[in-house]
């Protein structure tokens, strides 16, 4: 298991971030109607923004859907995530400018939120991209025994191509999480295998479907 140069444990909610709870159905990834983001844990500038929608989007987007912001290179050795509340909600005047605001200036990548449990394959993700960058965090589900992976490709000019998912066990619901965490520490490794994070377990991966 990485010990890495943070400690990746959970850290308590500062600002604005908060634990979301909106709408979760068995079966997504991230909670519906959800914004979340990526920092450099060194500098607290932003590098990835998620917006996720439920089942009223804004005009110009679908239902159900992760939308990941690449706002700058993935290369920072510690990313923090937390997650925001939506100042405006879903069917106000406010909500489509506040959702198109916090995914934009950067390289979008649209996933689907849905998954099942068959759609968490076992064993290593084979990478099709030319920069990847694996990362390890406590599993909010578990955090004092297991850890979960983020893999994040990008293309030679850096633009965001795939997010790949890694799980210690099989989630039966399909979920990442059971519950988001208001902020979690993930270290970069100097591998992109899982086994990296842990190699006396059978990783689990989930790439997202794009949309």
């Amino acid at each position: 298991m990485s010990t890495g140069s943070g400690t990746g444990e959970l850290q308590p909610t500062e600002g604005t971030a908060s634990v979301i709870g909106t709408e979760q159905t068995d079966q997504t990834q991230i909670p519906i109607d959800s914004k979340l983001r990526f920092l450099d844990a060194k500098t607290s500038d932003p590098i990835i923004h998620v917006a996720v929608t439920g089942s009223t989007p804004p005009s110009g987007y679908a239902p159900k859907v992760e939308y990941w912001s690449r706002l700058d290179a993935v290369k920072a050795d510690i990313m923090v995530l937390e997650s925001i509340v939506f100042t405006n909600r879903p069917g106000t005047p406010g909500y489509p400018n506040e959702f198109t605001s916090w995914i934009a200036g950067g390289n979008v990548l649209a996933t689907a939120q849905e998954a099942s449990q068959q759609q968490w394959i076992l064993g290593t993700y084979q990478l099709t991209a030319p920069i990847n960058a694996l990362y390890w965090a406590p599993d909010p589900d578990a955090p004092s025994t297991d850890r979960i992976g983020l893999l994040v490709e990008c293309g030679a000019a850096s633009e965001l191509l795939n997010v790949v998912w890694y799980k210690m066990k099989q989630p039966t619901n399909g979920l990442i999480f059971q519950k988001v965490p208001s902020k979690l520490t993930f270290t970069k490794l100097p591998s992109t295998d899982p086994r990296a994070i842990n190699p006396q377990t059978s990783w689990y991966h989930y790439h997202g479907t794009m949309r």
